[in-house]
């Protein structure tokens, strides 16, 4: 079992105490390194937005890779269940 721990990240240039279990904290911490990257990313592009903007817009940016991620997973599903269905067809016709 994972023991509770809380981890002190520095996310978009904040500083927050968030609760984790030791199992996830290396993932948590991925994330915020990635976040964090995305971040700068936006502020080198466009150095004169104001910060809250540039939150808005990582967010936007993030949002819409987990749509695109979730969109291909439904289509790989899809082409799962096809290719199941067709080996079943084969199988019976065999």
């Amino acid at each position: 079992m994972s023991e509770h721990v809380t981890v002190e990240l520095r996310l978009i240039e904040q500083s927050f105490r968030l609760g984790t279990t030791t199992d996830k904290q290396p993932e948590l911490e991925r994330a915020g390194r990635l976040l964090n990257e995305k971040f700068q990313e936006f502020r080198r592009k466009a150095p004169n937005v104001e910060h809250n903007k540039l939150v808005i817009m990582v967010a936007l940016e993030l949002m819409q890779e987990v749509l695109g991620m979730n969109k291909s997973l439904q289509e790989y599903a899809q082409c799962e269940r096809l290719l199941a269905t067709m080996l079943e067809d084969v199988e019976k016709a065999g």
